[in-house]
């Protein structure tokens, strides 16, 4: 749909430049400072569209690739600090194991030696008997 509508306006643009460019095709003299000429209007007019034209490129173009130009560096940036977390998040998960296989570990010993004093208390009780 955004298509469309450029070239409709596109259109309507050719169509008014050349009304324009009709109607006004009588001889114009153009100063260049060093010589004087002669020319239509009509091709006074397209030539001074042509370099707006060209120039409205030119600028375009050049704003294009200094976007780009910062999009890379931002992607590069935001890769290397993506990069750079996801270590950290490894790291982290790692220390996280270690911890809770240490607590888990000191879990253990603790059951353990409940167990111990659990059956050091029942052979006291079978010996008594």
């Amino acid at each position: 749909m955004k298509n469309q509508w450029r070239i409709v306006v596109t259109i309507l643009l050719v169509i008014v430049v050349a009304v324009f460019a009709i109607l006004n095709v009588e001889s114009v003299p153009v100063s260049f400072g060093f010589t004087t000429v002669h020319w239509p209007l009509i091709l006074i007019l397209l030539v001074s569209i042509l370099i707006g034209a060209i120039l409205m490129i030119l600028f375009s173009t050049i704003n294009s690739f200094q976007h780009n130009r910062a999009y890379k560096d931002l992607e590069k940036t935001s890769n290397d600090r993506i990069t750079a977390l996801k270590a950290d998040n490894d790291r982290l998960n790692k220390r996280l194991q270690n911890s809770n296989s240490k607590q888990a570990a000191g879990l253990q010993e603790k059951q353990i030696k409940t167990l111990k004093a659990q059956v050091a208390d029942l052979q006291a009780q079978l010996d008594k008997q």
